[in-house]
């Protein structure tokens, strides 16, 4: 008798534990009490694993930018240059000192070049970064990627002194173009093709002036 008990118990125990979903929940029968019902479902599954099986390798393949931005700062290649090339304008209504009203200007910036020299590194705090950051005809532009393994979010950013110096009172002071720091998977509007790689600005920022291109070159680390 006390056996048959036993294995009724433990039935309905296992039925519980079968019910409840993660993390544990410690009052299996939902009597409001962890008695020794609860210590049952407890030991039917005592040394199974918990959670998810880390053992199984990832096999997600990810967009052609979500690869190269991860092999990137990982190290597994080598970012060699990154072409840039952008067309920005603005208008801006200002006062002249022999013209009492307000006159519309306009202003337009053009620019290229190439960016040569990019570091990986990582950070006191575990941030992943492929950073540059050079004089390019007289004006300072960088080019960075980063991963932030705490949030797990990834980020760009282009900068570029050359728009600060043409650009005034135009662009609202600006000289980054950026995007929001996010996780995977990327966004539609992220992707890397033939023509470089595309990626929003932040929302208000130099995306709603022109149009900017970013071509990176590569190669597999040694």
């Amino acid at each position: 008798m006390r056996l048959l008990s036993f294995l009724l118990a433990l039935g309905v125990s296992f039925g519980s534990w079968a019910q409840t979903s993660q993390p544990f929940q410690p009052d299996a029968n939902g009597d409001g009490l962890i008695n020794n019902g609860d210590l049952l479902s407890f030991l039917t599954v005592y040394n199974t694993q918990w959670g998810p099986d880390l053992t199984v390798p990832c096999d997600y393949q990810g967009t052609p930018l979500e690869s190269f931005f991860a092999q990137a700062v990982s190290g597994d290649v080598t970012l060699d240059s990154l072409y840039f090339a952008y067309s920005i304008y603005d208008s801006a209504e200002v006062f002249m000192p022999e013209c009492p009203e307000p006159v519309t200007v306009f202003n337009l910036v053009e620019r290229s070049g190439v960016i040569r020299e990019f570091s990986q590194s990582v950070t006191a705090d575990g941030r992943m970064m492929v950073s540059s950051g050079e004089e390019i005809d007289g004006h300072y532009v960088f080019f960075d990627l980063r991963y932030n393994p705490e949030f797990a979010v990834y980020s760009m950013e282009f900068g570029d002194a050359a728009i600060v110096a043409e650009s005034a009172p135009f662009f609202g002071g600006l000289w980054h173009y950026a995007n929001d720091h996010i996780g995977l998977p990327l966004p539609s509007t992220w992707t890397l093709d033939e023509l470089g790689i595309h990626f929003p600005a932040y929302a208000g920022t130099m995306n709603e002036y022109g149009d900017f291109q970013f071509v990176p070159y590569w190669s597999a680390a040694e």
